[in-house]
């Protein structure tokens, strides 16, 4: 499943959903059952009170995600269904009229649940509506199916100046996809005059290049050249592909709703008819006719004249390009840090464009089209969020007669910082490019990693214990007092006894190592503690209050240059010690005897895999590797939780338990996403994230605005 927000949700083809998310990207949900396709367990029809529906499949209520449609049900449940005993639910619920038996439901939801019919639901406690709900949930049925992005996607067809297609006419087609990277078709089109289908995995600009015929000539007098790179070439159309629903509803799984399936589920709210789909999917890719309209000049390719190949949809400007090398810094890919490219008018940024979003890295690049004149610059980590930005960096001018710009930004784990390398300089032009060069101190990021203010750590105490949010009062407030090489803070569970929050002196130390000012843990505490989202802290201190730890360690929270991004935007906190019960207790693991055994099969297995070609040796080798693979990986597994200690496997449960935890990472397992559902891997310390994780807990907390 996709982990990005749901804004949207629409009814698709053959028993599909169709869901939007934030950045508008658009995901198939198809198969299963309608129940889950539509992330609505109770299988509402109208929920529009509930305020939780963000669509339809079908004539039923779609939901953001499964939470949301459990919601839904638990609003009905007791809005309009409070007073009626349990037996007569159903009459309602899931009428006779709507091909339903509500004896049949009655009597099955009875016998899951274990509930007195003769209850009213009003009068179940929190604990028995679960039950209640958990058994409707079952009755409608909840099998997943298939979840796929819809792919998006342009194709071309050529025509000469009589309008009939032009085969066998060479052409180049080119596109960047998501992350940056520059795909390009080349080949030849068929006898209708089509080319291939350009399939890209994002909403992008498709240029299509024809040889550029001399004046006089048609395109197809010019079909022998080809339209590589040393080929007098044109751009003959510059157009953004279109989502490809034909393409994805051809690929869609089949349903496995129940026939009867279809009641409506909103008690006393009238059902509103369902909404057909206004687009139709087309049987063939979006495609567009390119026709050739007179000759081109051959002293070059600007429009002077109407002498050009079809309307070309191009908006003049200059792709910029920021480049991150952190080879001399953190050594880490800055994947995933969230950014946002602003127009620079004096100190003020505004969006380049409108409906822009944060986004996130990706192969450490970020890519962009500058129309000519503008200037821009970057708003990196929590500075992309509107209410912080502060910091724009690495500002750029596209200028006419440039095709690129690229600032290439070295990370440098140095506390010599000079603020002039942070602005782009030594521009070197070579052709139409223009390439600066610019440094990432440990200041810098300081610079754009916001400072949380008590304030904005009050916002995080809504519906909390009155504990939870003094404790962070506390920590935002700088209360923590500096003891020596430890920073220790007291602070009040709700049975009124006293836990301990320590930080000690090796916390900071990439913090000291890179940023100049801080000299020590006074700053320390005042400068690096408070940028760690508050929503970070709250789920780690409900976790220890209800443990009733007495004691915990932080190990790291902010830092900018080491591990992943997550600790540099405040989301991700690193735990080492805690004390429960008076048992003192270390967040770490060696590798045992099976362990080891493990770690080797695979290492001799990744060296033999990498051969080109190997010998028949190697290959009977490898071949009893495998083999041994599955019975060596399960008594890893099984010697890992033999030194399982009982109060961090509590702790770790309940953080994953927590809505706002995204990640836990620890010495035993590997948790990546709490929310998919699926059971936390061991952690076989082989890759590089198991074993930086041998020796503490990591936690990640959800920010939606930065795109977690």
């Amino acid at each position: 499943m996709t982990d990005k927000k749901y804004i949207q949700a629409r009814d698709g083809e053959q028993n599909s959903v169709i869901y939007v998310t934030s950045d508008g990207a658009e995901f198939l949900h198809s198969g299963g059952t309608r129940a889950w396709r539509n992330n609505n367990p109770g299988n509402l029809v109208a929920a529009e009170k509930s305020g939780l529906s963000i669509g339809r499949g079908g004539k039923f209520a779609a939901f953001a995600n499964r939470e949301d449609g459990l919601a839904a049900l638990e609003y009905s449940l007791k809005h309009f269904y409070s007073e009626k005993k349990l037996n007569e639910v159903f009459k309602k619920y899931a009428p006779s009229t709507d091909n339903n038996n509500p004896e049949h439901y009655t009597a099955t939801v009875k016998k899951l649940s274990g509930l007195d019919a003769e209850r009213t639901v009003g009068s179940l406690t929190k604990e028995e509506l679960g039950k209640f709900m958990s058994a409707i949930g079952q009755v409608e049925g909840w099998k997943e199916g298939k979840i796929e992005p819809i792919p998006h996607a342009r194709q071309f067809q050529v025509q000469g100046v009589d309008g009939k297609p032009l085969s066998g006419l060479r052409y180049l087609i080119s596109f960047f996809t998501s992350n940056g990277e520059q795909k390009k078709i080349e080949g030849q089109t068929n006898n209708q005059g089509m080319t291939a289908v350009a399939l890209s995995d994002t909403r992008t600009s498709v240029q299509l290049h024809l040889p550029r015929p001399d004046p006089g000539q048609s395109l197809k007098k010019q079909s022998s050249k080809p339209a590589g790179a040393a080929a007098k070439t044109v751009i003959a159309a510059e157009l953004k592909t279109k989502p490809w629903y034909s393409q994805a509803f051809s690929q869609a799984a089949p349903a496995e709703d129940k026939v009867h399936d279809e009641p409506p589920r909103q008690g006393d709210i009238p059902a509103e008819p369902a909404k057909k789909t206004d687009a139709v999917p087309s049987p063939q890719p979006p495609l567009s006719t390119v026709k050739q309209a007179g000759a081109i000049q051959a002293s070059g390719t600007q429009k002077k004249s109407d002498n050009h190949i079809q309307e070309v949809v191009k908006e003049p400007g200059v792709y910029v390009t920021w480049e991150f090398d952190t080879s001399r810094g953190s050594k880490d890919r800055l994947n995933k840090l969230p950014y946002f490219v602003a127009e620079m008018s004096g100190d003020q940024g505004k969006p380049l464009r409108n409906g822009q979003r944060i986004s996130l890295m990706s192969n450490s690049k970020i890519r962009e089209k500058v129309p000519f004149g503008k200037e821009v610059a970057l708003y990196l980590g929590n500075d992309a969020k509107p209410q912080y930005r502060s910091a724009p960096l690495y500002r750029v001018r596209a200028n006419e007669g440039l095709t690129d710009v690229v600032v290439r930004i070295s990370e440098i784990k140095t506390k010599d910082y000079d603020v002039s390398d942070e602005v782009p300089s030594k521009p070197i032009v070579s052709g139409t490019k223009k390439t600066y060069t610019a440094s990432l101190f440990g200041t810098t990021w300081l610079k754009f990693s916001h400072k949380f203010t008590p304030e904005e750590a009050n916002t995080e105490c809504d519906g909390e214990p009155q504990e939870i949010g003094a404790a962070l009062q506390k920590i935002f407030d700088g209360d923590a007092t500096v003891n020596g090489s430890v920073i220790s803070l007291n602070v009040t569970k709700p049975n009124k006894k006293s836990m301990k929050i320590i930080w000690k002196s090796d916390a900071f130390q990439n913090c000291r190592d890179t940023i100049p000012m801080i000299t020590g843990l006074t700053v320390a505490k005042a400068e690096i503690i408070p940028r760690v989202h508050p929503q970070t802290y709250k789920a780690f201190l409900k976790a220890a209050f209800e443990l009733d730890a007495s004691e915990l360690e932080i190990a790291s929270g902010w830092r900018p240059m080491l591990g992943s991004v997550l600790h540099r935007v405040g989301v991700g906190l690193d735990v080492k010690r805690i004390v429960v019960d008076d048992h003192d207790l270390t967040l770490n693991r060696s590798p045992s005897g099976a362990d080891t055994d493990y770690m080797n099969l695979m290492t001799q297995k990744k060296r033999l895999q990498q051969k080109k070609t190997p010998t028949d040796d190697e290959k009977m080798e490898l071949k009893k590797l495998a083999e041994q693979e599955a019975s060596k990986r399960d008594a890893a597994a099984a010697a890992i939780h033999k030194n399982d200690k009982t109060p961090i496997r509590e702790f770790i449960k309940k953080l994953r338990e927590n809505n706002d935890v995204k990640q836990t990472f620890d010495p035993w397992e590997m948790d990546i996403n709490t929310r998919d559902n699926n059971p936390a891997t061991p952690n076989y310390m082989i890759t590089g994230n198991e074993v930086l994780h041998r020796n503490h807990l990591h936690i990640t907390v959800r920010d939606t605005e930065l795109g977690y």
